[in-house]
């Protein structure tokens, strides 16, 4: 049996007009709480260019995947970091969510450019290989998350078919991110499989079409932490926990936590909580 830890963190973008809550006064917390859990994968939400680089320089230990989601790739990214004594990164990539996934993109009314960074890793010992995917729903769109949702599903299988190496192979799978949607939602229920209506093409999504997932918040045998995922650095906002990990059949889902881990001025490091997961295989 395999354990595989997956925390995934919205560290809030560097925004000067943060005040107090900025970025510098942040990232030694948010670094020292991930160094703390130390999860095997963690995949973080917004950072910028210079907020990537300081946490790669402060989790020396992880292997750094992904990019920003500008033609350049700078801007905002999902980069996945690995734990390199225990896991190595077999593959990886980044796509847009949007009608032209490949390259830079904005699509159903999205506020701003959306992308999901992957990451297949390998247990060192050779005994596991999961896929591990890192996005960020737009916030504006209704329409840009159902259709995000709609075609995040359609890609699984062929991540999941790259994964195994083998036609018609799958790979255990991991996605988290922030959703900006509640459990129930529209964009939440497509992942989980269940969406009745046709997509945006006219098409009944197939019956199929990917593997299942499971909202690991659910169906984990201990459940620990708030019930929301959003605060204000100071408070809670209660009723949006908008920040999930769904996971395929394949895992054993031992716990999830929602971490409300204060910094040392007693305030949150982020405007999100983490999320972690304690899976097996």
């Amino acid at each position: 049996m395999t354990a595989i830890r997956v925390l995934s963190y919205n560290v809030r973008y560097a925004n000067r007009g943060d005040h107090h809550d900025a970025w510098h006064d942040r990232r030694d917390a948010v670094a020292r709480l991930v160094r703390f859990h130390r999860p095997d994968v963690a995949a973080f939400q917004e950072p910028l260019p210079e907020q990537r680089r300081d946490l790669r320089d402060r989790l020396p230990s992880y292997e750094f995947v992904g990019r920003g989601r500008s033609a350049s790739g700078e801007g905002e990214g999902c980069p996945i970091a690995v734990r390199s004594d225990r896991w190595e990164v077999v593959a990886d990539g980044t796509f847009w969510l949007s009608e032209t996934p490949s390259g830079p993109s904005t699509d159903w009314g999205a506020a701003h450019p959306r992308i999901a960074t992957w990451a297949r890793v390998r247990a060192v010992d050779g005994t596991a290989e999961p896929l591990v995917v890192n996005t960020h729903f737009d916030h504006v769109s209704a329409e840009a998350r159902r259709e995000s949702a709609r075609l995040l599903r359609e890609r699984l299988p062929e991540m999941g078919e790259r994964a195994a190496d083998e036609p018609g192979g799958s790979s255990p799978t991991v996605l988290v991110g922030d959703l900006n949607c509640t459990p129930g939602s529209d964009p939440h229920r497509i992942l989980l499989g269940d969406d009745p209506k046709a997509d945006s093409r006219g098409h009944e999504t197939p019956s199929d079409d990917p593997p299942a997932l499971r909202d690991a918040a659910a169906v984990a045998d201990l459940r620990h932490g708030p019930e929301t995922s959003l605060t204000d650095f100071a408070r809670l906002i209660d009723g949006r926990r908008i920040d999930h990990a769904l996971v395929s059949p394949a895992f054993d889902v031992a716990a999830f936590a929602t971490l409300a881990d204060r910094d040392d001025r007693g305030r949150y490091p982020s405007d999100h909580l983490p999320i972690l997961t304690r899976l097996s295989l």
